[in-house]
């Protein structure tokens, strides 16, 4: 199991669902400035666990995981297109679908959206992509 192979598969899925341009996408360890004016959206992989997935040495290991996407408007604009983005974030990343990176599988398990949250420039919605994956011993 490879944690940057699990990060990439996801950060490839939700740059596949269109949702934002990359260019107006605030990824991990990269230096970010949204443009005012400008929806853009900022993404965090949040592993949960690991665990063994059966007994025994030869057991499969379960890691777990949430992949968080913000999603910001410029305030006062309402809320049809930020709704939209999150509307399409979780048709995307729909229950029960599989993704796949260099060889590694990644199950997504659910998705669901938070609140509309109202800040001093941008208003946001979360959606968050809760998944699983698994390595097998060689």
């Amino acid at each position: 199991m490879s944690e940057a192979k699990i990060h990439s598969a996801l950060v490839s899925a939700y740059i596949a669902s269109g949702v934002m341009p990359v260019e107006r996408t605030a990824l991990e360890g990269k230096t970010f400035t949204p443009q005012t004016g400008q929806s853009w959206a900022r993404i965090t992989g949040l592993p949960t666990g690991r665990a063994p997935a059966a007994q025994g040495k030869n057991a499969a290991q379960e890691w777990t995981g949430i992949l968080q996407i913000d999603v910001f408007h410029p305030k006062n604009t309402g809320h049809a297109g930020l709704l939209a983005d999150a509307d399409t974030l979780l048709a995307f990343f729909a229950s029960g679908k599989r993704l796949d990176y260099q060889g590694q599988g990644v199950l997504i398990r659910r998705a669901e959206r938070s609140q509309i949250r109202q800040e001093d420039v941008w208003q946001s919605v979360s959606v968050s992509v809760y998944c699983t994956a698994w390595s097998f011993p060689a």
